[in-house]
């Protein structure tokens, strides 16, 4: 961002270089690059992000504490409603393997997954919004049902492609071991010997794709919360770069990198539950 053109306090008014000079230094922006480096640091380890350079009224801080609820609301359900969807289709086409439906719920997961947020967002919105009037083109609503709806389902379609695969593959992989073949052996019923036997090891491969998948779904919200007008973490990413607000930009992706890391900690946490061979 300190490289593109363009600066924080420009508009369509030029500020004279005075008025320039005295904000750059009320916003250490004087300050030698690796100094402001050091100044973030040291604001951030006592939990401040620092002040908005547009914003005049708030800081960082309030910005993300009222933006984060949204992108956090958006991203839970869309990741909830993927691995419902996701595993419920990899375990019926698994259930059907060989056979067209197998076939067919699998050329779904791959459709699914070719079609980014971005094209799969105004889709829905030409079909359900402004197609069929079911639903709202945009906004939040004070977080009702309706207005969630649109851009939960293209948060999750692609991330429930991609587990609906995973599950599939991973439940051909479960059902060829040995004590799934002893449970057969013994005359369990087959929906008991593969919701019970093979499911959990079989989604040890789905807990590795969840750490990035929810990486992919606050990325993916950037766009997803532009495109409904939510007013999200994403907004605020985009305005930030902008209007080259330095400090709103990055304190969001300095809070998406510590979400990801969250995430990813505990996918990691989630082998041994699923597969004991994996502890120690």
């Amino acid at each position: 961002m300190r490289v593109a053109p363009g600066g924080p306090f420009d508009g369509e008014r030029a500020l004279d270089p005075a008025t320039q000079a005295a904000l750059a230094r009320a916003y250490g922006l004087d300050l030698p690059l690796w100094r402001q480096v050091l100044l973030y640091a040291w604001r951030l380890a006592h939990g401040d992000f620092g002040p908005s350079l547009v914003y005049r009224d708030f800081s960082v801080t309030d910005l993300v504490a009222g933006g984060l609820p949204v992108s956090l609301t958006l991203g839970g359900l869309a990741l909830l409603l993927a691995l419902a969807l996701g595993i419920a289709t990899g375990l019926v086409a698994a259930a059907r393997a060989g056979r067209g439906a197998d076939a067919g719920l699998m050329l779904a997961a791959t459709l699914l997954t070719a079609f980014p947020t971005f094209v799969t967002g105004p889709l829905l919105v030409l079909l359900f919004a402004l197609g069929l009037g079911w639903l709202p083109v945009s906004g939040w609503g004070g977080g009702d049902a309706a207005h969630l709806a649109l851009p939960v389902v293209a948060l999750a379609l692609p991330v429930a492609g991609a587990i609906a695969k995973l599950t599939r593959a991973g439940l051909a992989a479960a059902l060829a071991q040995d004590h799934v073949r002893t449970a057969r052996a013994r005359g369990l019923a087959p929906v008991r010997v593969l919701l019970v036997h093979a499911l959990r090891p079989a989604l040890v491969p789905v807990a590795s794709y969840l750490g990035p998948a929810a990486a992919g779904l606050l990325t993916g919200a950037v766009v997803i919360e532009t495109v409904f007008a939510l007013p999200g973490l994403g907004r605020h990413f985009v305005q930030g770069a902008l209007n080259r607000d330095y400090p709103l930009v990055l304190g969001v992706v300095t809070l998406y990198a510590a979400l990801i890391v969250l995430f990813n900690l505990a996918a990691d946490l989630a082998y041994g539950w699923l597969d004991p061979r994996m502890r120690g």
